[in-house]
C-alpha cells in the first residue's frame, strides 16, 4: 500500500487544484466580466498550475512496504525454529550496557525464565541458576545509526522516555502514525496506531506468535533496548501482536529486578 496522505507535496498539490477549482468555478458562475473576475480566474489557473507542480514531486514511496516489511521475518522464524529445537522456551531479555560492567547493550534469550541474575558473557550461558543464548539485539546497527546520525541520547526519565518511543517511531523512523507508551506497575505497553511494517508482523505470528517473543524484530528490540538503557534495567518482552482488523501493534514489556 501507497501511503500518498503522509506526503506533504501531495496534500499541498491537493489543497492547490482543489482551491483552483473553486475560484475558476466561482468566476464562471458569477459571469460577472469584469476585472475581478479576471483576476480570480488567474488566480485559479495560478493554484492549479502550483498543484500540478506539487503533484508532480510527490512521488511514491522508494520501497514497497510489503516487501519491506517482510525482510526479518524469515531470519526470526529460523532462529525461533532453531532454539525450540534447543529446548529454549524463555523470552527476549534486554541487558543494557554497563549492567555486570558490560561494554554493549545484549539480548539473552533463556532456556526458562530469567530473573535478572548476573550472566557470563559467552554467547552460550550455561550454569546452575540459568542458560540460554546470548547475543546483540536486532536493533543493534540501527541503535548505532540514531547515535551516530541523529545523536540519540537516551534519558533516564521514564517519562522522557515514552516521549522518546514516540519520536523515534512517528517522526525519525515513520514506521507508525501515532504511538503511545503506557506504564501498570511492572509493564510497560507500546501501542503503534497505522504501523507501515504490520504486513511482517503478520507473517511471524502467522507461524507462531512466540517468533516476536524469542527474537524481536528491529523496532520492539529498539524500544525494549531505549527502555532498559534507560532505566538501568533488564526489560524482557512479553507479547507482541498484531491487531486483526487494522495495522496497529502492540507490544507489552516487562521490567525485570534481580
Amino acid at each position: 500500500m501507497k501511503y500518498f496522505p503522509k506526503n506533504p507535496n501531495y496534500q499541498a498539490s491537493l489543497v492547490l487544484i482543489i482551491m483552483a477549482g473553486v475560484l475558476i468555478t466561482t468566476a464562471l458562475l458569477t459571469n460577472r466580466g469584469d476585472f475581478t473576475s479576471a483576476a480570480v480566474v488567474v488566480s485559479g489557473l495560478v493554484c492549479l498550475l502550483t498543484g500540478i507542480f506539487f503533484a508532480a514531486l510527490s512521488g511514491s514511496d522508494p520501497l514497497d512496504l510489503r516487501y519491506l516489511s517482510l525482510f526479518p521475518v524469515q531470519g526470526s522464524i529460523n532462529f525461533t525454529r532453531a532454539c525450540a529445537d534447543l529446548g529454549i522456551q524463555g523470552n527476549a531479555c534486554i541487558i543494557p550496557a554497563g549492567r555486570d560492567e558490560r561494554p554493549v547493550t545484549m539480548q539473552f534469550l533463556p532456556v526458562a525464565d530469567y530473573h535478572g541474575i548476573p550472566l557470563s558473557r559467552e554467547s552460550f550461558v550455561t550454569g546452575p541458576d540459568t542458560a540460554g543464548i546470548q547475543m546483540e539485539p536486532s536493533c543493534a546497527p540501527l541503535l548505532r545509526l540514531l547515535r551516530e546520525r541523529e545523536h540519540l541520547v537516551i534519558p533516564s526519565d521514564l517519562d522522557a522516555l515514552k516521549e522518546l518511543i514516540r519520536e523515534l517511531g512517528e517522526e525519525v523512523l515513520e514506521v507508525a502514525d501515532r504511538v503511545r507508551s503506557t506504564q501498570d506497575g511492572e509493564s510497560i505497553t507500546v501501542r503503534m496506531e497505522g504501523y507501515r511494517l504490520v504486513g511482517g508482523c503478520r507473517a511471524m505470528t502467522l507461524e507462531s506468535p512466540r517468533c516476536c517473543t524469542a527474537n524481536p524484530c528491529p523496532v520492539c528490540s529498539l524500544f525494549a533496548t531505549v527502555f532498559a538503557e534507560g532505566t538501568g534495567n533488564v526489560i524482557q518482552l512479553e507479547r507482541c501482536a498484531p491487531d486483526p482488523g487494522q495495522p496497529a501493534v502492540t507490544a507489552v514489556f516487562s521490567v525485570l529486578h534481580e
